[in-house]
């Protein structure tokens, strides 16, 4: 007769103490990559037919201002970019789903971005800064969202590192505000520099993974009965 006794309600289950990350697939990586490269083919595109185009002090948003001769491009471009932030967020499972939640939702802001831009080049406007604030927003607060503890997580996805990285990205949130409002003459880096931070973080973690996840692990999650 056997003496085995199952399990009282409440009780954690003996579980495995670790889960293997999930594997990112080819298209999450494709898409990761596209994000800063069509990125910066339309920032490059839109500023070679622009004459007079001061890259360092104009800001990214005169090529696509609602004048300006280059603005289907950059909207083009931005949306590119935007779903290109949404399907990574779908295959980027090795990361938190918090995490993978803001980046897809920065990607459909994105779409805000293109659409809704400046009307004139020089001048911002109210609905334009509040959706680039969404985006940025989304953005900056993703990659602190996305990570796990433990010590057998890939440094991209491990916690303190997203932290730091959306600090960073916050930081440069801050100095691209105060440049708009202080009007200074180099709002244009800053801007540029905002956008390929928080463009190529995603190809980081999603290539850091793909290449180094094998035998990478997390602390499971025990279950209760």
């Amino acid at each position: 007769m056997s003496t085995s006794q199952s399990p009282q309600p409440g009780i954690p289950l003996a579980v495995p103490t670790e889960e293997a990350l999930a594997p990112v697939p080819a298209w999450g990586v494709l898409s990761a990559a596209a994000a800063p490269v069509v990125l910066a083919a339309g920032y490059l595109y839109a500023a070679s037919l622009t004459p007079g185009f001061q890259p360092v002090s104009q800001p990214l948003s005169d090529l696509g201002a609602a004048n300006a001769g280059t603005r289907w491009l950059m909207a083009v471009t931005l949306m590119l970019v935007g779903v290109s932030y949404i399907v990574t967020a779908l295959g980027l499972r090795p990361a938190d789903t918090a995490g993978r939640w803001l980046l897809g939702g920065a990607g459909v802001m994105m779409f805000w971005v293109a659409l809704i831009p400046n009307n004139v080049v020089g001048k911002w406007t109210l609905r334009h800064i509040l959706g680039s604030a969404f985006v940025f927003g989304l953005l900056a607060l993703w990659p602190a969202m996305s990570g796990h503890l433990g010590p057998r997580v890939p440094w991209p996805l491990r916690r303190r590192v997203g932290v730091i990285i959306s600090i960073v990205a916050f930081v440069l949130i801050e100095l691209t505000l105060w440049g708009i409002i202080l009007r200074a003459d180099t709002d244009g880096a800053r801007e540029v520099l905002l956008y390929a931070v928080t463009a190529l973080w995603p190809l980081v973690v999603v290539v850091w993974t793909k290449v180094r996840g094998a035998g990478w692990a997390y602390p499971a999650v025990q279950r209760r009965v």
